[in-house]
């Protein structure tokens, strides 16, 4: 079986700005976010410990890692969804119509230069499917957290999106490997 203990990064000092690839401070450094989530990805004892390259996450896997002797993956599969010319912006920044377009249409619309609902899902995906068996623990993005929840979950987007992951919150998906790759 294949076991996922997903965490979202530590809270962020920016608020209505489009972050979603952009590396932005934390109100915790990668030594205090990993201590508070120390015990529980102990607890789960992963075979690998998986992040992003965004500071958020690489900085408390990296310790997390060293901590318990397993190997750190980085893998841009798994970074946050793209915001293309939105990318570190302010929401207030954008006219608004173009938000509000992308928003009444945000599973087939994306922001320019971005990147589609789907195409995020699928990358996602991809690395979800190539994971070995065992037990693995991801310093995730929310909206990979919520990627998981469709491609891993069944959940629909619009499930999924309902249910706000808080920051330093587990989630966990399981599958059986399948038998060709």
């Amino acid at each position: 079986m294949i076991h996922l203990l997903a965490i979202r990064h530590a809270p962020v000092t920016v608020e209505r700005i489009f972050y979603g690839q952009t590396d932005v401070p934390t109100t915790l450094n990668a030594s205090e976010a990993a201590v508070r989530i120390e015990h529980t990805v102990a607890e789960f004892a992963p075979r690998t410990i998986w992040s992003s390259d965004a500071v958020r996450c690489q900085g408390p896997a990296a310790l997390l890692s060293e901590r318990f002797g397993v190997p750190h993956c980085v893998d841009q599969r798994i970074r946050e969804m793209s915001y293309g010319d939105w990318e570190g912006r302010a929401w207030d920044a954008v006219p608004r119509a173009e938000v509000d377009e992308w928003m009444d249409d945000w599973q087939t619309r994306y922001p320019p230069g971005g990147e589609s609902i789907t195409a995020f899902t699928e990358r996602v995906a991809a690395w979800w499917q190539d994971l070995e068996p065992g037990n693995h623990f991801l310093m995730a993005h929310a909206g990979v957290v919520h990627c998981l929840d469709v491609v891993a979950g069944g959940l629909a987007w619009e499930e999924t999106v309902e249910n706000r992951l808080d920051f330093l919150q587990a989630k966990r998906f399981t599958r059986t490997p399948s038998l060709t790759r």
